[in-house]
């Protein structure tokens, strides 16, 4: 059964229970809805007054395809959400997204996705004016409309990338019932990402159009737990067949969120769900050990171009 979705733009204020009201389902069991309102400051300015503009056909089509590729993409049962067009008074609710789902998890990841999806790519224009009479236009890719320079609220991660591993073919996906494959996995330096398309060498680049999987990133400190749950010593990133080998992030909080690393903008898709091959490449019982907590890594998809590099002196 496809969801069902319903983007809209308005310029009055946003009745929020006539929304929730179009979530009610019996099948439901979470909504999670977010309400975005307009603050009194913003990048060291005060804020006294904001307006958006939008490109209503676009940004209807844009926003309805958010919703529509986020509810698959998530299985949730339905998406509603409204974005409020022209003149908006400090504290009122200027984006309102809602999520029906049959399971927590699922509702409150697509909510966060869509949220993010909507902010970066939906075509609506923001002024804001401030508290000593300039004003000042910013775009939907965040960018200040008159100069193209970033506003810089981006997260960006303070982390240490520890190793990168490239393949030229699969291992695992494909072989179920017969050998693993015989590709191998190569430790490399630096690496380059080519938005939209993966990590340049990999088995993964240009895989198929808005493929989720285009980077994998492991939590080095996991590959030292699997080691001590396994009683197997010296196992290397590679194994695991992950890209990036990484610490000092905690991965599973990046799950539907854009980010910055090393200059390159990502955005996190999904938990790598660990499968049995991970008994046999690596050791018996780690399969089960990866299930919890996004130890099995996050999956994500580049927006950026950009070269990733080992850090010099990694801690």
């Amino acid at each position: 059964m496809s969801a069902f979705v319903r983007f809209e733009l308005q310029e009055t204020a946003i009745d929020i229970p006539s929304l929730l009201a179009a979530l009610e389902d019996p099948a439901v069991g979470a909504v999670v809805s977010f309400d975005g309102r307009i603050r009194n400051h913003n990048d060291g300015h005060h804020v006294v007054a904001l307006a958006y503009q939008a490109y209503p056909a676009l940004a209807l089509s844009t926003g309805e395809k958010i919703l529509s590729e986020e509810a698959a993409r998530h299985e949730v049962r339905a998406i509603v959400a409204v974005h409020r067009c022209g003149p908006i008074a400090i504290g009122e609710s200027a984006v309102w997204v809602g999520v029906a789902a049959e399971h927590r998890k699922a509702a409150f990841r697509a909510a966060e996705a869509v949220m993010e999806r909507l902010k970066y790519e939906l075509p609506i224009w923001k002024k804001e004016t401030y508290g000593n009479g300039s004003s000042e236009w910013v775009g939907p890719d965040n960018l200040h409309a008159a100069t193209g320079e970033a506003r810089g609220d981006l997260p960006e991660w303070k982390a240490t990338l520890r190793q990168i591993w490239i393949s030229p073919g699969n291992d695992f996906r494909g072989h179920h019932g017969g050998p693993r494959g015989e590709n191998g996995i190569a430790s490399v330096g630096e690496v380059e990402c080519i938005a939209g398309m993966g990590l340049r060498g990999d088995r993964y680049f240009g895989y198929k159009p808005d493929f989720k999987g285009q980077v994998t990133f492991m939590d080095a400190d996991v590959i030292d737990a699997v080691g001590n749950h396994t009683g197997r010593q010296e196992i290397t990133g590679g194994e695991f067949r992950r890209n990036l080998i990484v610490s000092g992030v905690r991965l599973g909080d990046w799950v539907g969120r854009r980010f910055l690393f090393q200059g390159i903008t990502f955005e996190g898709t999904e938990e790598c769900k660990p499968c049995y091959w991970m008994d046999k490449a690596v050791a018996p019982g780690t399969e089960e050990f990866l299930k919890d907590a996004c130890r099995g890594g996050l999956r994500a998809r580049i927006l950026s171009d950009g070269i990733l590099r080992v850090s010099a002196n990694p801690e």
